[in-house]
């Protein structure tokens, strides 16, 4: 499937119009129907904006892999109605410019995180290396330098395994450098992001037909060799916020 029919079915399953996304882009509403007829192509800024915006991972406007538009697909339970007061609250919302929007998304994130830093909860200990995996051209990444830190147990996604920093910039829209990625034991299979280990050197990548793949256009696929190790699959991130000593 084309980008532009990808970003086409996330649009309306997120119930906005051309125009909202564009005005959200800073962007005519021209340009961006050309993103979607395919005449045009957001750069990596705009590309990790439409992702926010349609909540989604760049990973399905891009159609990385088979199972990439999954996640769209997938049947979920009906959301609960809105009552008149938030019906009110999105109408405003809607009607703000997109700086307006982002100040109030802005509030409404530290509100969450004011609460959630509030809120009793269990912690459970995870490992997080000190070494990190590469979005870029590799760095060193063993067993020998693991540190164990207290987290609380639901900011661990379900089979969490250990964490591991990103450095570098070739996951960008997707992971970041510093980024904390959360790694489970499964084995990455064509579209899933994982975490690898080739001659001692640890990256983090897409998982391609024979080949490791990234996210940034500016770094070419890694063939994969026999001395390519699969060490886990990415499920997630971790705030750092939410790290303690153990």
């Amino acid at each position: 499937m084309r980008f532009g029919d990808n970003l086409k079915s996330a649009r309306r399953r997120a119930g906005l119009t051309q125009l909202q996304i564009a005005e959200a882009l800073g962007i005519t509403a021209s340009t961006y129907c050309g993103y979607e007829t395919g005449k045009r192509q957001p750069d990596l800024s705009r590309l990790r904006r439409l992702a926010q915006l349609l909540h989604v991972s760049a990973d399905v406007l891009l159609d990385l892999g088979p199972d990439a538009f999954r996640p769209l697909c997938v049947s979920k339970p009906a959301a609960p109605s809105l009552t008149p007061d938030e019906l009110e609250a999105l109408r405003r919302f809607r009607s703000l410019d997109a700086h307006g929007q982002r100040m109030l998304r802005l509030v409404a994130e530290e509100e969450l995180a004011r609460l959630r830093a509030a809120a009793p909860r269990d912690s459970v200990s995870f490992r997080i290396s000190e070494q990190p995996a590469a979005a870029g051209l590799g760095v060193y990444l063993g067993p020998d330098a693991f540190r164990t830190v207290s987290v609380p147990h639901d900011a661990l996604s379900r089979g969490a395994r250990f964490g591991v920093p990103v450095s570098g910039d070739s996951m960008e829209p997707a992971y970041h450098d510093g980024d904390i990625l959360i790694v489970s034991d499964a084995l990455p299979e064509p579209g899933d992001v994982g975490v690898f280990v080739m001659d001692g050197m640890g990256y983090v990548k897409v998982c391609g037909r024979g080949e490791l793949l990234s996210l940034n256009p500016a770094y070419p696929p890694i063939p994969m060799t026999e001395g390519i190790r699969p060490c886990g699959k990415v499920i997630g991130t971790l705030d750092p916020r939410l790290i303690s000593p153990a």
